[in-house]
């Protein structure tokens, strides 16, 4: 590979990571046109238009991620998730049954948390990218789908907090924050998460209840102490 495809390639890469979406698929683009036809660069392409909701471009992309790598499970099930938002069920668990299969044949049998795992990771993936942009009610959706296939995964449970609180709908992720810590009691996550609410409120004395809890649950968490601080400041102002 030359050094221009190799910067071409690290450029798309970094500016994916930074959500810079445009600026990512201009320069993987670039580097197909230049001959890296690498199946990592075609499921990322695939990511940002299923992002963009140009779904039949996203299975072509991850179709031919596929045919470059034909063990590409996370391919397979980025197709089969898209395959499915078409309406065209059947075809999306065709692909979901062969990414089971690839993973059976490693020794990873498909009842178990892998595959779940994986679908749950990548809806979380298409939540960020929908975050990013402000399309709040794509990214709860998605963050849903993936709460559905794995619902024991805290992270996606705050993240959906978070979609929710930034759409403005405070209540629906009280609820959520709720539901939470009723499964997971004294879950430092959703106390941090339940504090913003009630901030956001005006309740201060009740944040810093839920604050100082998720303190004595997680000592070395920097952004409890941030927001700790931030009403000790206000209370000092006052």
């Amino acid at each position: 590979m030359s050094r221009k495809l190799a910067g071409l390639i690290r450029m798309g890469k970094s500016a994916f990571a930074k959500m810079d979406y445009p600026r990512a698929e201009r320069h993987l683009k670039e580097a197909i046109e230049g001959g890296a036809e690498y199946p990592d660069i075609h499921y990322t392409l695939g990511l940002i238009d299923h992002q963009r909701g140009n779904y039949r471009q996203a299975v072509e992309r991850f179709e031919k991620a596929v045919t470059l790598h034909p063990e590409y499970t996370e391919a397979l099930l980025s197709m089969s998730i898209t395959l499915n938002d078409m309406g065209l069920y059947e075809d999306a668990r065709s692909a979901y049954d062969r990414a089971s299969m690839i993973l059976s044949r490693h020794g990873v049998a498909p009842e178990r948390n892998m595959v779940r795992g994986r679908v749950a990771n990548l809806h979380k993936e298409l939540g960020e990218l929908y975050l990013a942009l402000g399309q709040h009610d794509e990214a709860i959706f998605e963050y849903r789908k993936a709460l559905a296939v794995a619902p024991t995964y805290p992270d996606l449970r705050v993240r959906l907090v978070a979609a929710l609180r930034e759409a403005g709908r405070t209540d629906a992720a009280m609820a959520e924050v709720e539901t939470f810590l009723s499964e997971s009691p004294g879950n430092a996550a959703a106390l941090i998460q339940k504090g913003i609410l009630l901030y956001l409120a005006g309740n201060r004395a009740k944040a810093r209840s839920a604050w100082e809890e998720a303190m004595d649950r997680d000592p070395l968490n920097k952004v409890v102490q941030v927001y700790l601080n931030t009403l000790n400041r206000e209370q000092s102002a006052d």
